[in-house]
């Protein structure tokens, strides 16, 4: 992807060094272009050295402009990157002004736009200030990113931090990823469930949730509103997603069941333990006094209770998508539970050996619906979320 990045002058501009760099390392192009105020806070030759192009910063410079003329750089772009933006940037880009370098490129481009704001609290909350981030956010081909909260460098404490770079780079791929599931609310599971035996011991499996977040990141990309309930794990939630951590099964189906309803799309992605010790120990129990047969009981089967509430062609209510990790047989296994469990639709994907779907950063799934199936794989879990997602897409669409 080829990004142009904007730096205004605003202390964060340090951090915009930080997002270069991390472009950079994804395999981005990326070109730079400084107002004058930005060079007060950092030099023009550290985003030269990290980016490994020219840096723009004059409207009038014959050299730059004989390199790669602002026209052509507003051709270049996929995508538009300005951060920090300040307010005074801000003032002036919704006043249609093109006085430097980078508003002139902005009112030329067709490329998408995201703008990360930058400044002190009070700032930021001012009713001028929100009146233009309003009339960006409306603008349709601008993104703006919200500012975090925390200690600012005047050391106050609020709203106007610009976010990590593995926020806006996520808000640069939303700009540019087709809004498949614009207006959808999609609740997705993740992760593996623990059973208490005692508060040392547990029932688990080898789950990291990998897939999960990355259907999450994925579906929110896509322009989806997506709430993640997901067990333990050691993964960041995605931005932009709402995350509600749990323990257990029985955890997990109050978090489910009470939210599904009112979702558009399901997709029960999460490991979730089968079964539970009957008797739970409030203290940890010492070896030579645990009996060797552990008593279990059954948890709730929450895609088969979703299924009973939701499946089929003539139900109302979301789009339920099943997932199975199975050794063997995975295509005739994962059809036959789709089926059982009523889903609309199902991933199945082999565990065990070599290729096991468990912890691997790629792998190969079978996507199946009541009308096809679909190998897909080898490939990262954000491309099988990427095709699974777009199957759940166009299922919606023509319910």
């Amino acid at each position: 992807m080829k990004v142009l990045l904007g730096v205004t002058g605003g202390i964060a501009a340090y951090k915009a060094a930080e997002i270069t760099r991390a472009l950079v390392k994804r395999g981005d192009e990326v070109r730079v272009v400084m107002s004058a105020g930005a060079r007060e806070f950092i030099t023009p030759l550290t985003f030269q050295v990290l980016s490994g192009n020219p840096v723009g910063t004059e409207i009038f410079d014959p050299n730059y402009e004989s390199e790669i003329g602002h026209i052509e750089l507003a051709r270049w772009a996929d995508v538009v990157l300005v951060a920090p933006a300040t307010a005074n940037f801000i003032a002036r880009l919704c006043a249609g002004m093109s006085d430097d370098l980078l508003t002139t490129v902005l009112l030329a481009t067709r490329a998408p736009v995201v703008i990360a704001p930058a400044m002190n609290t009070q700032m930021w909350g001012h009713v001028f200030v929100q009146r233009n981030i309003a009339m960006l956010a409306e603008h349709p081909g601008y993104h703006v990113v919200d500012p975090d909260s925390g200690e600012l460098a005047c050391k106050e404490v609020g709203a106007g931090r610009l976010p990590d770079p593995e926020v806006v780079l996520e808000a640069l791929d939303r700009a540019r990823a087709p809004q498949l599931l614009a207006g959808h609310r999609v609740l997705i599971s993740a992760g593996p469930t623990r059973e208490a035996i005692d508060p040392a011991r547990f029932l688990s499996n080898p789950s990291t949730g990998k897939m999960g977040f990355a259907l999450a990141r994925v579906a929110h990309r896509m322009g989806a509103r997506v709430t993640l309930v997901a067990g333990p794990t050691t993964l960041r939630a995605p931005a932009g997603v709402e995350s509600i951590p749990v323990n257990t099964a029985r955890e997990m189906h109050s978090a489910i069941t009470t939210r599904a309803e009112s979702m558009d799309i399901v997709v029960m992605a999460a490991a979730v333990a089968d079964w539970r010790p009957k008797i739970v120990n409030d203290s940890k129990q010492t070896k030579s006094s645990i009996s060797p047969t552990l008593e279990l009981e059954a948890n709730p089967d929450i895609l088969a209770e979703l299924g009973a509430r939701f499946g089929g062609s003539d139900a109302s209510g979301p789009l339920l998508v099943g997932f199975a990790a199975e050794s063997d047989y995975i295509k005739e296994r994962g059809l036959a539970k789709m089926q059982r469990k009523q889903a609309h639709m199902l991933v199945a994907n082999k565990i065990g050996g070599p290729d096991s779907a468990f912890g691997a950063d790629s792998s190969s799934v079978v996507i199946l619906t009541a009308e096809s199936s679909m190998e897909v794989g080898p490939a990262t879990k954000e491309e099988l979320a990427t095709r699974i997602l777009q199957v759940a897409a166009a299922i919606q669409k023509s319910r």
